[in-house]
């Protein structure tokens, strides 16, 4: 039985209950601050929000296709059309599974092919070249984690109330640059 705790507080000398009971290091803004919360996801109104997110991560899906895959799902590259991305992102190994099967907020988009190890690389990626892609846009201020699924490198991204359009397209920019 432990008779003294990890972090020594005010209560040590106040017997084994009160040493154990007063820690120091409790933070209670997590708890403060739910009031706050609960009336801000009110305000803007819960399914709504979700909503807003779903189509958002899509339009993000969309995007990081159209920069990293030109050509697929569009008649020229300049732009994937949404319903083809609905439909056939998966068919076409662009994204791990179909928009309509996947979480509702993260989805899995495979890289470039010049680093996520596509259909035309003969040598199969590892979870270090993962690693190398994710601090490499770690350097370039995009937090975004990098999953390695069968051999091939996917950006594992996510879409929140926060996030916006010029972060997608920011990721797919620095993503083109990478040849790590």
């Amino acid at each position: 039985i432990l008779s003294q705790p990890a972090v020594v507080s005010h209560g040590v000398d106040d017997g084994f209950l009160s040493r154990f009971i007063w820690d120091g290091c409790r933070d209670y803004s997590a708890q403060l601050s739910l009031p706050a919360v609960l009336d801000y996801w009110n305000d803007v109104n819960a399914d709504n929000a979700r909503l807003e997110m779903q189509r958002n991560l899509r339009e993000g899906v969309r995007m990081l296709i159209s920069y990293w895959h030109p050509g697929v799902c569009s008649d020229n590259g300049d732009r994937a059309d949404a319903s083809c991305v609905e439909k056939h992102s998966a068919e076409a190994g662009l994204t791990l599974v179909s928009l309509d099967m996947h979480a509702p907020m993260m989805a899995l988009v495979r890289l470039p092919n010049h680093i996520s190890g596509g259909k035309n690389d003969t040598l199969l990626k590892t979870s270090t070249d993962a690693k190398r892609v994710q601090d490499y846009l770690y350097m370039n201020k995009i937090e975004v984690p990098i999953k390695c699924i069968r051999g091939v490198l996917y950006a594992r991204i996510s879409c929140h109330v926060y996030n916006c359009a010029d972060e997608f397209e920011r990721l797919a920019l620095v993503a083109l640059k990478c040849h790590v």
